[in-house]
């Protein structure tokens, strides 16, 4: 899989702790995407689904979440990545394409489906940026996984890294000024 970036621990973009990978390469391009630097398929690093996998259990979470760039741009990666995990962990996945019934759903139990509209931003929405987007519990654990942690969303988060000094800004519907 190409990976944009993980982060092992994020409690911004999804419900509780999770473990999130941003995948690398998107062919949407949402105008004004918050994240364009994961558009590129040839950028980013190369990482087995077992290597991510490795690094998943080595942490102590019981939640991942997928986004990106587009997760589905690289559907058999994922679609591998998340029948290894479902039974272990509550899977939240992000896509710019519309739901539509699809193998790789039966692996999600929180999704995000649509692509980001700018003029129908909100930084009032739970885990979208465009009030176009739909929010989609697929499973009974979803719905589960939201309600233990709803009292305790966290919209945005700021890492600095430790090694290179450069600040990391995430989360769904992040405040404008945090980003522009």
């Amino acid at each position: 899989m190409r990976i944009n970036k993980i982060l092992e621990s994020s409690q911004s973009n999804g419900p509780g702790k999770r473990f999130t990978i941003w995948v690398q390469g998107c062919s949407i391009h949402c105008s004004d995407c918050i994240n364009p630097d994961t558009w590129n398929f040839n950028a980013g690093e190369e990482k087995t689904v077992e290597e991510i996998v490795e690094q998943i259990r080595k942490t102590e979470t019981d939640s991942v979440t997928i986004t990106g760039g587009e997760p589905l741009d690289q559907y058999r990666e994922v679609l591998k990545l998340l029948k290894i995990l479902f039974t272990d962990y509550n899977i939240f996945l992000t896509t710019g394409y519309p739901y539509n019934k699809s193998e790789i759903f039966d692996y999600v139990d929180i999704l995000v489906a649509g692509p980001y509209v700018d003029h129908l931003y909100s930084d009032k929405l739970l885990w979208r940026g465009s009030a176009n987007q739909q929010l989609i519990y697929l499973t009974e654990r979803g719905k589960q996984v939201f309600e233990k942690h709803k009292n305790n969303i966290i919209k945005a988060e700021i890492f600095i890294s430790k090694k290179t000094d450069n600040i990391l800004t995430t989360g769904f519907s992040i405040p404008e000024q945090l980003v522009r």
